[in-house]
């Protein structure tokens, strides 16, 4: 098996270590930033909605088409909102924002299914490269019409980007500090190791002159002392049998 250094194994798990946790951190920040995003952008819909629903409920009645199409007009102010229809009772567009060029991914859908005015649907164009909530709203609860918002996902992702852009530089710049903090204190860890290392092997070659010392106060140093008595008692056998060999000489 390749040799590794202690230094590098240690190193190494911290470093990764550090990473794994910045990747995890990422992944939760993301998801939860989404999340509330898309709620603030649905809730953003729902209300501009409500208000054109509240306000245009006798145009609607009248079919006044000049008055519907000043209201959404006037409601369509915010980036995020990507159109705005409103439908009489029978369904009918009565006014949008397309110029009654409504794509047919947004037309055809069907907006009887009260579960849609709960959690709004993702409507989804390739073509188009359209996507975004569609939000539906019940004018007199549904007696009179229906008015809906569509608002960008796009959007979403565009807000998600800047603070998971600076999460990330964050996470790394954290990662590098991390790695040169690791790299000077497993120096500082590792430096008595690495010597009682290379002073067992001086002594298991018969170097015993150089007295074992480190100067720490954790488990290495009762280590170093192990180490110093074994060279004191080696260096003493040694010379006991230097003595034992020049008498019988």
């Amino acid at each position: 098996m390749k040799f590794l250094s202690l230094r590098w194994k240690i190193s190494g798990i911290l470093v990764f270590s550090n990473l794994f946790l910045g990747i995890i951190l990422v992944f939760i920040v993301n998801s939860t930033v989404t999340k509330s995003l898309e709620s603030e952008l649905i809730e953003r819909g729902r209300t501009i909605a409500q208000d054109i629903a509240k306000y245009s409920a006798p145009q609607i009645l009248d079919e006044d088409k000049v008055a519907l199409k000043e209201i959404i007009t006037n409601s369509q102010t915010s980036e995020s909102v990507e159109y705005i229809i409103i439908h009489n009772f029978d369904l009918e567009i009565l006014t949008d924002t397309y110029n009654g060029q409504v794509p047919d991914a947004i037309a055809q859908k069907n907006i009887e299914n009260i579960d849609n005015y709960l959690v709004p649907e993702i409507i989804n164009d390739p073509e188009l490269k359209l996507e975004c909530y569609d939000i539906i709203v019940p004018v007199e609860e549904g007696d009179l019409g229906y008015v809906r918002v569509g608002m960008k996902s796009e959007y979403i992702r565009e807000q998600v980007s800047q603070p998971i852009e600076s999460i990330i530089i964050t996470i790394l710049t954290v990662t590098l500090i991390g790695i040169i903090i690791t790299y000077f204190l497993s120096n500082r860890i590792l430096k008595p190791i690495l010597y009682l290392t290379s002073r067992a092997n001086e002594i298991s070659t018969g170097k015993l002159e150089e007295q074992v010392s480190v100067k720490t106060n954790d488990e290495i140093k009762y280590l170093a002392e192990a180490v110093e008595r074994l060279r004191e008692s080696l260096n003493l056998a040694l010379s006991r049998l230097k003595k034992h060999q020049t008498q019988r000489i």
